[in-house]
């Protein structure tokens, strides 16, 4: 039996949420029976060296430029041709739509599309313009008209990308997003030491990369309330700059002299031990798909307090989450983070089967996404 040929394409395959899934996905899938190559727009792009090393193909692209968008769509055109594939599996919003278009034109059997975005941009609305919302209804024509599997890591994503008369047909799977779960249940009960453990602070953990999105200046806000009521709360912020952005939290915890309120951390290889020396998490983001980051918060058993800027089904319904509007304001913020730190932490049993339930493990999304690979060939009669 020959291997099932998949190629995904996905922007660069470097540091982010999706490309983190597909590298599950990679490790997880079986070898013996799945061939997964990856596109690329950046040759120096952090999962490179895994994937060549384990098998895949790395096959550098130009970026779409739609000024000469003979370059993108020749390249792509070759690489599906000349890979003789049997799936294509896009991840790029509404950009799929070119894809899906060439990968029939290529004569791929299999075309999957996967939404991991409920608006487009970053939730802001910036991105509402007459040639932006025309671009986005050509695009979804083209991806539900060439496309014959459509996935969404949430029903948000899959409403936004597809309509809502499409997730209603045939060929439309809700697959949620996942993580690495056992990282954090095999050390759940351990006393960690060290670095952040002070008996004089509380800890509490935000991740995310330093962007206006991501409103980590908010926390700043939430800091200053937490001082003038005299809590010993601190803020542990993990995660890369973006645009500058830490630069302008950085000065302004500066400017309040919140240094001992506010950790700016940056980028950390140890975020599942950060959650065991913390007592919550919070997620203000003003826009979010699917976050990882709190299914990984909730798979530590932490008290949460996110803004309600994305899909509830991330919810791992134990009563550990809870929902606000960032319009509540920092005071608000602040009770309900007092509030988490006061509840107790989940039990591992809980967690667990949260966990089952929902799928949220990356092995169940590997498995999900493998049977879903294997059906398809098998309806196209191929192998």
């Amino acid at each position: 039996m020959k291997k099932i040929k998949v190629l995904m394409v996905a922007g660069s395959m470097d540091v982010g949420g999706i490309e983190s899934q597909l590298m599950h996905l990679f490790r997880n899938a079986d070898k013996d029976k799945f061939q997964i190559d990856f596109t690329s727009t950046m040759a120096n792009a952090i999962h490179r060296k895994e994937i060549e090393e384990n098998g895949g193909k790395f096959l550098l692209i130009p970026h779409m430029n739609w000024t000469r968008p003979w370059e993108y769509c020749g390249a792509m055109l070759k690489i599906m041709k000349d890979g003789g594939y049997d799936i294509v599996h896009s991840h790029e919003l509404f950009h799929s739509g070119v894809t899906l278009f060439l990968a029939k034109m290529a004569g791929i059997p299999g075309r999957f599309v996967h939404a991991h975005n409920w608006c487009d941009g970053d939730g802001t609305g910036r991105k509402t313009s007459i040639v932006r919302r025309f671009y986005n209804s050509v695009m979804r024509v083209l991806i539900n008209s060439c496309s014959t599997v459509r996935i969404a890591c949430s029903s948000w994503a899959g409403e936004f990308v597809y309509g809502k008369k499409m997730i209603q047909k045939p060929g439309y799977y809700l697959v949620y997003n996942s993580v690495d779960t056992a990282k954090f249940l095999d050390l759940y009960d351990n006393e960690e030491a060290g670095e952040f453990v002070d008996p004089e602070w509380i800890n509490v953990l935000n991740v995310g990369r330093f962007t206006p999105v991501k409103n980590q200046l908010f926390l700043v806000d939430i800091a200053e309330e937490l001082r003038r009521k005299g809590k010993k709360i601190r803020f542990l912020c993990a995660g890369s700059n973006s645009a500058g952005y830490l630069d302008a939290v950085q000065q302004e915890v500066e400017e309040k002299g919140l240094q001992e309120y506010v950790k700016l951390l940056g980028v950390r290889k140890d975020i599942d031990n950060l959650m065991r020396k913390s007592h919550a998490f919070v997620l203000p983001s003003k826009y979010e798909g699917m976050p990882l980051v709190m299914i990984e918060a909730q798979s530590s058993g932490l008290p949460c307090v996110s803004a309600a800027t994305y899909s509830p089904e991330v919810d791992f319904e134990i009563g550990k989450l809870t929902w606000l509007y960032l319009d509540d304001g920092p005071a608000v913020w602040a009770e309900h983070i007092e509030n988490a730190i006061n509840g107790k932490r989940a039990s591992k049993e809980q967690v667990e089967k949260a966990i089952e339930n929902k799928g949220f493990d990356s092995r169940c999304f590997s498995e999900k996404l493998c049977s879903l690979y294997e059906k398809e060939v098998r309806l196209r009669g191929e192998k």
